[in-house]
């Protein structure tokens, strides 16, 4: 697998799924489930979001060359999060 494909199209795929489910109408899939599998996919996306981080910080430590593919899937990962608290403010 490609770096671009590994680290930005596959993970751009969870946000893509998010707002997919986000702004679904009510009459689909109700409120409830529509925010329940909203919220499960920006906290899979959170969790997703910090081992990437974290592994592009070890890679860089570590002098690794795809250290910076890592560090953009972590910003990937944490668009739903973001998306998530400034509505919920």
């Amino acid at each position: 697998m490609k770096k671009i494909t590994k680290h930005i199209i596959t993970p751009a795929l969870v946000p893509a799924i998010f707002f997919v489910v986000a702004f679904l109408p009510v009459e689909l899939l109700g409120c409830r489930n529509r925010g329940l599998i909203a919220a499960l996919l920006a906290i899979a996306a959170g969790i997703l979001g910090i081992f990437a981080a974290v592994k592009a910080l070890v890679g860089k430590v570590r002098g690794d060359a795809n250290s910076s593919f890592w560090m953009a899937s972590a910003l990937i990962f944490a668009i739903p999060v973001i998306f998530i608290v400034f509505t919920a403010t």
